[in-house]
Order: structure tokens, then sequence, then C-alpha cells
């Protein structure tokens, strides 16, 4: 079929915005998505990762579809991508573990997600290629039987998406996001889940079409995991990148300061999980949170130590932390000229939970700064 997809889309991630129903999601739009164009500058439509939770979606389903196209264009956002990780609540008091439910073992999670695509794929225009991110299968583990569910709804999830392209000419991706502490969190762990699961049943084409990978440079940076080898990994492997997340996790380096100390401290915020990892050069010791990291003991002489906190991606130092900026640039450097790869979304949705001293005054310009800085160095690369 036809592939009319623009060169590249690069806008923002709306999971920033905090609200559960379709309401509050679409006054959010109203709120912040105008005035982010405009210190932009933009003369066509802002592009956004819509995200809605399973309220707002079913909230959504009511609506009709016209009225839902007119309001997104005088608003003036052109959705170019989903964010279907977060199911519930996404800016309740405390999320942690609870993002990564229901996982993909569940219908509840099959049918989100499918109703979801349902949705999306009549916002954007036919004969595009669009993708749906979603959570690495589930948080660490699944046993035998939920691994056997899981695939099972992965492969129904190709299916449908195979169905609605037959029946809009669009082609719809689900982009699997691998997570620090997750059942995917390196790039060998995708590979696995495709080669000893999906690829199966005579499935291939279907699931290499309809079922990609997410790359979050943030994710990767804190598994200590090049963006080179990330890449040649799914490269050689033969899984297609649907589309970057473009993030930037906290870093420091031991020994620390009584300063370095108090802005790690201030970073270990209730809401959301910030897995750890420290790296004494040989060794990668992970922790579930960074209070639980920070109770580890003190860090080495150039122990490294990379936090999941996605921080704004066009500073290289918060305070007297440092960011993995450097691996987002080698990121875009190794895959900003890729045809293929159109979908760049910035996604920083931890504005709300940087320390105080941290904040910013307006939101929207934040989120216009690092489109601004992002648009700069892929022309730059390009």
């Amino acid at each position: 079929m036809t592939d009319s997809s623009p060169a590249r889309r690069l806008g923002y991630c709306t999971n920033v915005h905090a609200g559960d129903s379709f309401h509050e999601a679409m006054s959010n739009l109203r709120e912040y998505a105008p005035r982010v164009a405009e210190a932009l500058d933009l003369s066509s439509p802002l592009p956004v990762g819509l995200w809605l939770s399973r309220q707002a979606l079913t909230d959504a389903q009511g609506i009709d579809i016209q009225c839902l196209r007119d309001e997104l264009d005088q608003i003036g956002v052109a959705p170019f991508t989903m964010n279907a990780f977060p199911y519930g609540n996404f800016h309740q008091a405390i999320v942690k573990h609870d993002v990564y439910q229901p996982d993909w073992s569940t219908r509840e999670r099959a049918q989100y997600t499918l109703e979801l695509a349902e949705l999306f794929i009549q916002l954007i225009p036919a004969g595009t290629t669009a993708g749906l991110s979603t959570l690495p299968v589930s948080w660490a583990g699944l046993s035998p039987l939920a691994m056997e569910s899981a695939v099972e709804n992965l492969h129904e999830i190709c299916t449908g998406l195979a169905r609605l392209e037959g029946e809009y000419g669009t082609c719809l991706h689900l982009d699997l996001e691998p997570e620090p502490g997750c059942l995917l969190q390196r790039s060998a762990d995708v590979v696995r889940l495709f080669e000893d699961h999906l690829l199966t049943n005579g499935m291939e084409d279907r699931v290499r079409r309809h079922l990609r990978v997410c790359h979050d440079t943030c994710h990767a940076s804190v598994m200590f995991e090049s963006q080179k080898e990330v890449i040649q990994t799914y490269d050689q492997a033969g899984i297609s990148i649907g589309k970057v997340q473009v993030s930037s996790a906290l870093q420091v380096q031991g020994p620390l300061t009584e300063a370095m100390v108090d802005d790690l401290k201030a970073f270990a915020e209730p809401r959301w999980l910030h897995q750890t990892c420290r790296h004494d050069g040989n060794t990668v010791n992970f922790h579930d949170d960074l209070s639980i990291a920070l109770e580890s003991g003190p860090l080495g002489t150039d122990e490294i130590m990379r936090i999941h906190f996605h921080v704004p991606v066009h500073l290289d130092h918060i305070g007297e932390l440092e960011t993995t900026q450097d691996d987002l640039l080698e990121a875009i450097r190794l895959l900003a000229r890729r045809e293929t790869l159109t979908d760049w979304e910035v996604e920083t949705y931890a504005w709300g939970a940087l320390p105080t001293r941290f904040e910013v005054q307006d939101l929207a310009s934040g989120i216009a700064d690092e489109i601004r800085w992002t648009r700069a160095m892929l022309e730059q690369t390009s």
C-alpha cells in the first residue's frame, strides 16, 4: 500500500499533563498546546503524542469522531503517535509499579490497546504509518502460563492492526518499550521475545510489520546499554524501531559531595518509580527505586549512578547532577538519517515532579525549549 508518511514528525507526549478523563485531556491540550506552538513559531499544527487513560478512552468513544477531529483542528494539534503505556491515572499521588498493570498477559491490556488503535486510526491521514507505544510486556518476569497469554494477546493485536490496515489503508504498529526492571529491559530481551515466542505459527510477516520497538533513550542509558549497541542489536535481528522517545536520565559519578547527595534525595519523589543502576566499571547493580539505591552505600570513586527520571532533554546538567544527554545525542546521530523512522516524541513527563528549586514558571515554554533543541540537533545531524 502507498505510504505517504512525512519525512519526520517531532512533537511532545501529552502524558506530561495530569488528567484521567477525556474532558481533562482536551482541556490540557487547549491550555498548553497553542502556547507551545506559538513559542515554536509554527505555521502548521503542532504534532502531539496523545495519551488517553482507560477512562479517557471510554469517554472519547461516546463522542462523534468528526466532532473530535474538528476540536483537535481548532486547538491546532495533529496527533502523530499514541502513548498506550499508562492504563490508569498516571498522575495520581502514588503510581510506582501500578503503571505496569494490567500487563500483556491480561485481556484488559489487549482490549484497551485495540480500542485505542481503532480511535487513533480515524484521527490520522489515510495511507500513513503510525505507532502506539506500550509497556514491555510486564514488570520483571511472567510465569510460563502468563507468558503464553501475553504472546497470544500480542499476536491478536497484530491481527487486529492488520484488519484495520485493510479497512483504512493505514499501517499502525505497536511499539514495545523496554524499561529497566521489566521483562524487556535490554535490547537482547526484545530479540529473545521475538525469536522465541512471537515469530511463530506463520505470523512472522504480520508481526514484523505491526510489532516494533519504541526506543526510549533514557531507559537504555539507565541500563548502561550504549545507543549504538541497542540499535545494532535490533538491526541484526530485523526488528524495526517504530519511534524514538526523546528522553534523558539523571547521572552522577562518585565520590558524591554533600550537595550531590542533597540533589539526589530531592529527586527521590513518591509518585513514580525511579529505577536506578550503579556501575562500578565491571558490574551493573540494579535497584527498584532511587530511594533504595541511596540506602545501598556510598558511591565509589569513578562509580556511576544513573536514575530513571525523565529530565528536560535540552539540559546537560541539572543542579549538581549530570544528565545522559550525550547518549541522546548519540541516538540522534545514529538514527536521524533513517527515512523509515519518522516519529520522534519528546517524553519528559516528570516536569511536575522536579524538585522545587528546578521548577519552571511556564510548562509550555519548557516543552517548547525541548522541542526546539531536539529539532536543532536533528537538523544538524541530517
